[in-house]
């Protein structure tokens, strides 16, 4: 029989069953504990209940690090993004069982992560939860991730990137340092993709040992899925602008294996998210940054550009097709008025 009692600002549930061991779980609200205590009387009744504390490991930390050991038994290595989404789940659910899970607790995970990330990241991160729980093998009476996903996809919540044509506009650079203040790795981050193009998982994981003063070459480990690993190393110039960004960079930080010291590739994106806001910019992502990066590789000398070639441009940025290369170019149809005859 199930009781519910009020303790705090919680309700605590506690099943007792004979021949079933005791089952005890809280809750933010009377109405979630009546549900997950029907649930797990009902599944005691005909016979699908699951005792967690006797299967193999249920807890979503312990779930998230079985999908990096499957990678890393194989010599694999988990990119940034995706490892510091996997952090973000590993941190918000800690040791909860997927057992215990309903389609609302991850529904509720997906509307805090919304609150700093785009649809399309968010997608992403939903699917890393997928792929986890897949890999985990374990049996469950519902895919609550699943069943999220696909309400999350219905309202539009999550869905795939879209093409953007997004620009640093005048004077937004300036309010961007402003707001950085103090802080002021971020904005060797944003000064780095935009003299460089280098993704966001890049930046996070340039290595000292990866830029070659004398050669003026940063080696880079792009995905390829064509080559053993999904990955394989590439070479990218080390022009003076991106070469003073380095050098200030160590100037700020000191010692480590890697130019930036934060522990996830997502605090990058998190932090300027917040830099952002603060200076009052809207719809500016650090992905865009890139896109800037790249249409400036393209304008003439003359506008501030460098005035290379596709297939010059293509080799800095690493896309395997041309387009995929023209959806990052974004010139302005003003910059062009001046090409009248």
């Amino acid at each position: 029989m199930a009781t519910v009692r009020k303790r705090g600002e919680n309700y605590h549930v506690q099943i007792r069953r004979k021949y079933f061991p005791i089952q005890t779980k809280s809750f933010q609200s009377k109405a979630a504990a009546a549900s997950w205590a029907r649930r797990v009387e009902t599944s005691m009744d005909d016979g699908t209940w699951i005792d967690t504390t006797k299967t193999q490991i249920t807890n979503i930390d312990g779930i998230i690090d079985n999908l990096v050991h499957s990678f890393n038994r194989f010599g694999l290595e988990i990119d940034g993004p995706k490892t510091s989404s996997l952090n973000g789940i590993k941190a918000y659910f800690g040791n909860e069982s997927i057992h215990d899970l309903t389609v609302d607790d991850i529904l509720d995970f997906a509307a805090f992560r919304r609150k700093t990330v785009g649809a399309n990241t968010l997608q992403k991160q939903m699917y890393f939860f997928r792929q986890a729980i897949k890999t985990s093998r374990i049996r469950l009476e519902e895919n609550v991730v699943e069943v999220a996903i696909g309400e999350l996809t219905t309202r539009k919540i999550i869905m795939g990137s879209k093409q953007r044509d997004r620009r640093l506009e005048p004077g937004e650079y300036e309010r961007l340092v402003k707001a950085a203040g103090k802080h002021k790795w971020i904005m060797l981050a944003v000064d780095l993709a935009l003299t460089s193009g280098m993704r966001m998982g890049e930046i996070h994981a340039l290595k000292h040992a990866d830029i070659d003063f004398d050669k003026r070459l940063i080696t880079l480990l792009r995905k390829d899925i064509k080559s053993e690993g999904g990955k394989k190393k590439a070479k990218i110039p080390l022009w003076n602008s991106v070469r003073e960004v380095i050098l200030r960079g160590y100037n700020y930080f000191d010692g480590g294996d890697t130019l930036f010291k934060i522990e996830r590739a997502g605090s990058i994106s998190d932090k300027f998210a917040l830099i952002v806001k603060k200076a009052r910019i809207e719809g500016l992502d650090f992905h865009d940054l890139r896109h800037e990066a790249l249409t400036r590789m393209f304008e003439p000398k003359e506008r501030g550009g460098r005035g290379m070639s596709i297939e010059q441009v293509k080799l800095v940025s690493g896309h395997s097709s041309f387009d995929q290369l023209a959806r990052y170019v974004n010139l302005r149809p003003e910059d062009l008025v001046e090409q009248d005859d």
